[in-house]
């Protein structure tokens, strides 16, 4: 037989009893060998490749070795196919023998594959899971010899150069899950790509805009937000609900949810005051419509962050680090969308951050509203109520939480109530505020679009005064003043579902005494800071042995 074909030459020389397992099997290795025994093989020179034939079947062997074909009906690496390589692999001329043994294949190009083809095999949220889960327990065994082999998932995963011809006992032909997996532990543990990297990274926003419709539809926006400061309560025209709602699907359709959710909200905040709604307030107009006009302003900006500024649809919950939370406080909530419930305030102790986890119901299936002191089930596998879980460590593991903070009440999620904590144990010093000037320009750049956990403040006050209750805004009100003399409101809009919380509060401001601390929401009225209360502490303690 006339000389091999050098790449033929080369790939048969690396090509060791490991890789030939990593093609098929190494049952089927055995069974190839095994036949070897009681065939006699011919070859012939075929273009760039060799044929061999064993008895009824005949075998195209070419580089790279995945690539040859065999005239039987299998379709993935046969018996055959192995048999004809190993035998050609003993038909090297002998004055090659002597030759230096060839290196064994190179695995750079698994190092090569780009980490976008490794997110696509996986899908952005395993993508996310798999890093959480690396980061977690480490990366897991790898034998690396002229094939990478490691169990994912139950699989067994066989990674060789080309890619095309990894194998995985799934029997996926393509990149599967477990070869992605596989892939990128093995671009880990090579260095070529860095886990804190890839958990630290910001998710990709893949959306496009059209600039033309963003431009469109922000100066919509900020016409008739405009329109309807300038024109007051006293001019607002019937018109004007239809207007935001119209604007609202021109915003869908320029991929701008934040707009598109604002002026939803600002349509039914529109008809309450046209039709004179008890439940309508002056100060929530006032404030949608600045938000809007605001947040229009910046969407027309050349240099516009369109990602942050757009929004999102919709939020994902992704797992995160085991959190070692204490619970702060608790608001309730009713939502102009049909459902009312509790809002609970942890500080996570590991982070340093605070998460949210929000108990929703509907009202609209219900003939009446539930009392708002009713006691809510913990989640997470606990056997205890809410309310039970104050003055105590939470470790919470395997749980999942938006972005923004929020947790989830997954049943995959795992919690342990651990030591007794006081708030003023585990709440840094430097977030207990004494300072209001310097808490205002803590908060200034999250008052107008971060998210609820970046706006929870402490604030200590020197000393508190109550004002009258505002009959005609329907408003309770209490000044905090810092040592400075610096004054900050501190807000409670009478309503029905606000009553209890309101008589608290007018007690509390008569039996004030310095020393405690108020647990609030910011927000940002006009161009003022109030303050929403969510906890009393009556005496806060100074951080220290």
């Amino acid at each position: 037989m006339n000389a091999l074909p050098e790449a033929l030459q080369t790939a048969l020389a690396q090509a060791d009893e490991t890789y030939l397992a990593g093609l098929s099997s190494k049952g089927l290795v055995n069974r190839a060998k095994k036949d070897l025994t009681k065939l006699t093989p011919e070859g012939a020179a075929q273009g760039d490749g060799v044929e061999v034939r064993l008895g009824e079947e005949v075998c195209l062997l070419k580089s790279p070795l995945g690539d040859s074909v065999c005239t039987c009906p299998s379709q993935g690496m046969c018996r055959h196919r192995i048999a004809a390589i190993l035998w050609l692999k003993e038909q090297t001329p002998a004055g090659e023998t002597d030759a230096s043994p060839a290196p064994p294949p190179d695995l750079t190009p698994l190092l090569e594959v780009p980490l976008e083809r490794v997110k696509k095999a996986l899908g952005a949220k395993a993508f996310h899971q798999l890093v959480f889960r690396l980061g977690k327990e480490g990366l897991p065994e790898m034998e690396e010899s002229s094939v990478v082999r490691m169990n994912w998932g139950g699989e067994i995963v066989k990674l060789l150069t080309p890619l095309e011809h990894s194998t995985c006992t799934c029997r996926s032909a393509e990149l599967c899950r477990h070869k992605a997996a596989a892939l990128l532990c093995y671009q880990i543990k090579k260095e070529r790509v860095a886990l804190s990297d890839l958990a630290e990274a910001p998710k990709t926003d893949d959306r496009r805009w059209d600039l033309e419709q963003v431009q469109a539809a922000a100066q919509a926006v900020e016409g008739l937000t405009a329109e309807l400061l300038d024109g007051g309560l006293s001019r607002l025209s019937d018109a004007a609900p239809d207007s935001a709602r119209r604007l609202s699907a021109l915003c869908h359709a320029a991929n701008l949810p934040r707009l598109e959710t604002g002026l939803r909200t600002l349509s039914t905040l529109l008809e309450r005051a046209l039709n004179r709604s008890a439940a309508f307030r002056t100060e929530d107009l006032l404030y949608r419509l600045s938000e809007l006009f605001h947040l229009a302003r910046q969407l027309e900006g050349e240099n516009a962050d369109l990602p942050a500024l757009a929004g999102t649809f919709r939020d994902e919950y992704r797992p995160c680090p085991d959190l070692a939370l204490c619970l702060l406080g608790e608001r309730e909530f009713h939502a102009d969308s049909g459902f009312e419930g509790t809002v609970f305030y942890f500080w996570d102790t590991k982070q340093g951050r605070w998460y949210t986890y929000t108990n929703a119901r509907p009202t609209f299936y219900e003939s009446r509203r539930r009392p708002p002191n009713a006691r809510t089930p913990a989640p997470w596998g606990l056997t205890c109520l809410m309310d039970q879980l104050y003055d105590v460590l939470l470790t919470l593991e395997d749980c999942k939480a938006t972005a923004d903070g929020r947790l989830s009440s997954t049943e995959s999620a795992h919690a342990v109530i651990g030591p007794n904590r006081k708030p003023w144990e585990v709440l840094p010093p430097e977030l207990c505020w004494t300072d209001f000037s310097a808490m205002y320009d803590h908060l200034s750049p999250r008052l107008l679009w971060g998210p609820e956990t970046e706006r929870v403040v402490l604030v200590r006050p020197a000393h508190c005064e109550a004002q009258a209750f505002d009959k005609t805004a329907q408003k309770f009100r209490m000044l905090l003043y810092d040592a400075g003399g610096r004054a900050l409101p501190l807000e409670v809009q009478y309503r029905a579902e606000e009553n209890a919380l309101v008589k608290t509060m007018e007690k509390l401001a008569e039996e004030y005494k310095p020393g405690g601390a108020f647990l609030c929401l910011a927000r940002l009225a006009g161009e003022d800071v109030t303050l929403y209360p969510i906890e009393y502490f009556k005496k806060w303690k100074e951080a220290g042995p």
